[in-house]
């Protein structure tokens, strides 16, 4: 018999062991293939990998397949252990490391074929409702079924690559040593690696920290930050669990109840635990934080369209200033025809600079106070020497350029007068504006650059289609790099797939990340049931009753779900709070209502862990 015979033995006549690893496996190329689907689809073959919606698609693929590598990874770390005993015994009649090697091998490549066919075969059964849900979620998109060929052969060679990896990295998993090591493991705790924790913080942290101060970002620099949240949670649940250890001796309280059981098993098993709820936490912190954006993405899109694009159409023209006030006119009689819009011409003076996207510029008074009338807002009253500043993204504070201070400081326009976040122009086309008074602005702008862009706006912004931003366009026969004309409505409908899609496109991520987590909890708590079972079944029979040992085991399940879990909240909301601060919306009304929801999903997966744990425990006791 030959060692591939020997491996498609094992699987075939104990396939329970290799269940759960095997479902891992299926289920990280289910995701992988359905992601590939919808992103290779002909009806998306217009969007460019570069754009938001390409770089979306992209990066759900991506991080479908590092969750798919850690899973799988954790996944056979737990399968190798659980056969350590059957590992051990070949070694001791005879078997070489190579075989030993070649068998481990074997097994995880005849799972991976396996695992490939199920979960692309289930890929192609699901992959009609997906493509369904996608179309129903992400308005504008006819996406219809097709025979995904590309997305076939990208999962067979990238889920194959990465499957063929992990068969390479598993024998290293478990060593020769190892293996005789876990036959006799239940005689053996696991060692406390908090030190090497510390000291792989402070290896790893300050070039991290160093990065981010000099704002020099890279790959490598994601590398860094992976690592680093990996190491930090790790020390922080080590220390954590070090802290109420030290507590509980010193106040004596160890001695009480059944503590000392707890502490004792807990930290029996000390090494695994951290590491399942570092990981816990590091998978909740990403889930409910995106969640609370993934929801609120297509919220007030219309309002945040506003935001962006204050005027149903803006035209400038940077060459030609004849030519561009023959073109507005027929842009503003070509819409006149359409509706109620009016028009303003938005008149201003610009800091010379050799780079065209660079404009800072300076308004009157006068000036500003008409835009302030065209789009209902207040206006203002400046004296000579008081400034007011606008904001150009719609999202900062606007602050006053040492450019432009240098400037009106020279004319004793030295003092703030207020300032306005909300911007005149479309997003980012400014990149400062300061107003004046009439007086200064007369003074001040015969030195600088006259230009001006014209605006065309109307009750309704969302009225129209953004096609007719083609029609205008060939009217006035546009002309690339000279000018440009831009549309709330081609804005509202690029902002509306982007964000459906990467609400639709979020969800699966965490109800697959959701999955991911149940796998790990699931994996380490049932991983150990049977060297569980005879510990307690001793400990039953010398007294523990019934009632105290479901006690224990409930304290573990809080250790390693729900420590982890409300841990991760207070995180989210550090990161939520810190996403107001660079968004348009604010996202903390819709934090609270998921907050809530989160606990009691919390509270009813921590009942349903916890009395089925319990159970398999008590029932494997009895059986003993």
């Amino acid at each position: 018999m030959t060692l591939f015979n020997f491996a498609y033995n094992n699987i075939k006549r104990d396939f329970k062991t290799y269940l759960y690893h095997f479902v891992s496996c299926v289920f990280s190329v289910f995701i992988f293939f359905l992601f590939s689907t919808l992103a290779m689809h002909p009806a998306l073959k217009v969007v460019d990998s570069g754009s938001t919606i390409g770089i979306i698609l992209f990066m759900a693929s991506l991080v479908s397949m590092l969750f798919s590598f850690v899973l799988i990874l954790y996944s056979v770390g737990n399968f190798l252990k659980n056969r350590s005993k059957q590992f051990a015994i070949l070694n001791i009649i005879g078997a070489s490391k190579g075989q030993f090697n070649k068998l481990i091998f074997f097994e995880n490549i005849i799972i991976s074929i396996f695992a490939l066919i199920v979960g692309i075969i289930s890929g192609m059964v699901f992959s009609k409702i997906f493509l369904m849900l996608a179309q129903a979620m992400i308005e504008g998109l006819s996406l219809y079924f097709y025979f995904p060929n590309t997305a076939l052969l990208l999962t067979i060679l990238l889920m194959g690559g990465l499957f063929l990896l992990i068969s390479l990295i598993a024998p290293v998993i478990l060593r020769k040593k190892k293996v005789i090591d876990l036959l006799k493991k239940e005689e053996l705790a696991e060692k406390n690696h908090f030190l090497l924790s510390v000291a792989a913080l402070i290896i790893i942290l300050p070039p991290t920290i160093y990065f981010h101060v000099k704002e020099e970002f890279s790959g490598f620099i994601y590398i860094l930050d992976l690592l680093t949240c990996i190491g930090l949670s790790y020390f922080i649940f080590n220390l954590i669990f070090n802290i109420y250890n030290f507590v509980m001796k010193k106040s004596g309280l160890i001695y009480r109840k059944n503590n000392l059981i707890k502490l004792s098993n807990f930290k029996y098993k000390i090494n695994s635990n951290v590491k399942t709820m570092a990981a816990a936490m590091i998978l909740f912190s990403i889930i409910l934080t995106s969640f609370v954006y993934i929801v609120g993405a297509p919220m007030n899109i219309d309002k945040d369209t506003e935001k962006i694009m204050p005027y149903a159409y803006t035209y400038a023209n940077w060459e030609d200033e004849a030519k561009g006030e023959k073109k507005a006119k027929i842009i503003e009689d070509k819409l006149a025809s359409m509706g109620d819009f009016k028009e303003l011409t938005i008149s201003y003076s610009m800091l010379k600079n050799k780079v065209r996207t660079v404009r800072h510029i300076i308004l009157s008074n006068t000036m500003y106070n008409a835009v302030a009338d065209f789009l209902g807002r207040e206006k203002i009253s400046l004296s000579d020497e008081e400034y007011f500043l606008i904001g150009v993204d719609g999202k900062k504070e606007p602050i006053l350029k040492d450019a432009v201070k240098d400037v009106i400081f020279a004319h004793a326009v030295t003092k703030a007068g207020g300032s306005d976040k909300r911007i005149i122009s479309v997003s980012s086309y400014f990149t400062s504006v300061t107003v004046v008074s009439d007086k200064k602005y007369e003074e001040i702008s015969k030195d600088l650059v006259k230009d001006k862009i014209y605006a065309f706006t109307q009750k309704d912004l969302t009225k129209g289609k953004w096609e007719e931003l083609e029609n205008i366009r060939k009217a006035i026969g546009f002309e690339e790099g000279k000018e440009s004309l831009i549309s709330y409505n081609f804005y509202y409908d690029f902002e509306n797939l982007t964000r459906k899609l990467v609400s639709y496109v979020g969800s699966i991520l965490c109800v697959s990340f959701l999955i991911g987590i149940a796998s790990i909890i699931y994996s380490r708590l049932y991983s150990s049931v049977e060297e569980e079972s005879k510990k307690y079944s001793i400990m039953m029979k010398i007294g523990l009753s019934e009632a105290e040992l479901k006690n224990i085991l409930a304290s573990t399940i809080r250790w390693i779900f729900v420590l982890p879990f409300m841990t991760a909240l207070v995180i989210s909301w550090f990161v939520i709070a810190a996403i107001n601060q660079m968004t348009l919306t604010s996202y903390t009304n819709l934090a609270i209502i998921c907050s809530i929801i989160y606990l009691i999903i919390e509270l009813v997966l921590y009942i349903i862990i916890k009395r089925k744990y319990q159970k398999k425990i008590l029932d494997n006791i009895y059986e003993v």
